[in-house]
């Protein structure tokens, strides 16, 4: 029996070796990606409570800005009616002081004006 192989047959023989190795190689890739894959996904899973843990801190850390610019800012609306308030009572007690008072502000005010415009005149 002739057990000397043609090459054609030892042709067809390597073929069949280089695509068993490629069907090996394909097959441990896409095992390879297929276990990267469920790692990249047991790893969201893991993340998403610690993620969603830090949005709801963030989250109630600006309701707690809000909560505090809220009540900043009612404290000042109620400071600011009761300056009106005792600013009211003193002009009704003080009429005549209070016209005089008015008007030396405004004319300490008009008198800083008139420097300063005359200043910046000069600079020029």
């Amino acid at each position: 029996m002739n057990t000397t192989k043609t090459p054609s047959q030892l042709a067809d023989e390597a073929r069949q070796t280089a695509n068993d190795a490629v069907e090996t190689t394909r097959a441990y890739a896409q095992n390879a990606v297929n276990a990267a894959g469920e790692k990249v996904r047991e790893l969201r899973r893991d993340a998403e409570p610690a993620v969603e843990q830090l949005a709801a801190r963030v989250q109630q850390a600006v309701q707690r800005g809000l909560d505090a610019a809220s009540t900043t800012s009612a404290r000042a609306q109620r400071r600011l009616e009761q300056a009106a308030d005792v600013t009211g009572r003193y002009i009704s007690d003080q009429p005549v002081r209070s016209v005089l008072i008015a008007a030396a502000a405004g004319a300490a005010i008009t008198a800083l004006i008139v420097l300063a415009s005359r200043n910046r005149r000069d600079d020029y």
